[in-house]
């Protein structure tokens, strides 16, 4: 078996390529065409829960932290210190200045604040608002 041009032709095992080489060029290629590996997916998700936890885990303590100094408040004109969103860790929009601006709030804003709170959202405006009383640290008011 040769050419027109003397030089012997090469067998079948001289033309292959040495072991793995076709192998290795067909999983570079499927590697390049595959989206992210299941595990950096997961790996993502678990770090995006942890970030979540540790948001809610600092809303949390925070809110303690307000709720026991607004529980020692006397007066209804004095400063409440406001609670954060246990969603984003930051401070409820419109949040009351005094325990007499939640009467001033608008169901809107009650429920939006208990919810930024995970709190029961059930109720007509009066119980809301109560709840809301105690979620900020405040004493129920008197029948």
């Amino acid at each position: 078996m040769s050419t027109n041009d003397n030089t012997p032709a090469k067998t079948p095992a001289q033309m292959a390529k040495p072991y793995g080489t076709a192998a290795a060029a067909a999983a570079s290629k499927a590697k390049k065409a595959e989206p992210a590996a299941p595990e950096s997916a997961a790996q993502n998700d678990s770090t995006k829960a942890i970030e979540k936890l540790e948001i809610k885990t600092k809303a949390v303590n925070a809110n303690n932290i307000a709720r026991v100094a607004n529980s020692q408040l006397t007066a209804n004109d004095e400063k409440l210190l406001p609670l954060v969103s246990l969603k984003t860790g930051k401070p409820m929009e419109k949040f009351p200045a005094t325990s007499k601006d939640i009467e001033k709030l608008g169901l809107i804003y009650v429920d939006a604040i208990l919810n930024g709170l995970e709190a029961d959202r059930a109720g007509n405006e009066a119980v809301k608002k109560e709840r809301l009383r105690l979620q900020i640290g405040l004493k129920p008011n008197p029948a």
